[in-house]
């Protein structure tokens, strides 16, 4: 049997972007592997990761750490990036390597970060535009949002919320996972933002 591509989305009202659940189909059939979603809906980011993490235990309890593309609900996949989301898939499992795609946040700053400190280190720093127009494709990077990121989960592990965000303290609590940035893939990001 063919492993699936497991597609993690959490969600606060089971809202997803149509353009993008069509784009991951397309991603699917080009690897030729059956879609899984996992979807967990809770009051907040975290406990909805942590409802996709149970539901992952629950259907795989054989694995400890099962390759996952994490995707939050407000991110957008452009039509005609199959090609580039499913040469990002198989690098990763080739390279044993987790990728992430880069996009801007609320307050516009990209969400990739350049160093890779924990709390008692100096403040993360995200890059700047012109920083990333100067690095290759999968170079890696330090930390990164779950927006878009496909890697290795550990299934026992617990999200949590502070002001410093749940995605950030798993790559602190799992310093040996690497991330690197799949230049190739562009993803939209509608988090609404308050125009003054």
């Amino acid at each position: 049997m063919t492993d699936p591509l497991i597609v993690a989305i959490p969600t606060h009202d089971l809202r997803a972007v149509v353009p993008t659940l069509l784009e991951l189909g397309l991603v699917s059939e080009q690897l030729n592997r059956p879609l899984h979603f996992a979807i967990g809906e809770a009051s907040n980011i975290p406990r909805s990761r942590n409802v996709v993490l149970q539901q992952l235990r629950d259907a795989y309890p054989q694995t400890s750490n099962p390759w996952v593309l994490w995707l939050d609900s407000d991110i957008v996949l452009f039509p005609g990036y199959t090609d580039a989301i499913v040469a990002g898939i198989q690098w990763a499992e080739a390279h044993d390597c987790g990728i992430v795609a880069n996009y801007r946040m609320a307050n516009g700053e990209n969400v990739l970060i350049a160093n890779k400190e924990g709390p008692e280190g100096p403040p993360y720093r995200h890059y700047t535009a012109d920083e990333l127009d100067t690095l290759p494709n999968y170079a890696e990077v330090g930390l990164a949002g779950l927006g878009f990121a496909y890697f290795r989960q550990p299934l026992e592990y617990v999200f949590h919320a502070d002001n410093v965000g749940e995605d950030i303290h798993l790559w602190w609590d799992h310093p040996e996972l690497t991330l690197c940035w799949a230049k190739q893939i562009r993803v939209g990001h509608k988090k609404l933002v308050l125009l003054r």
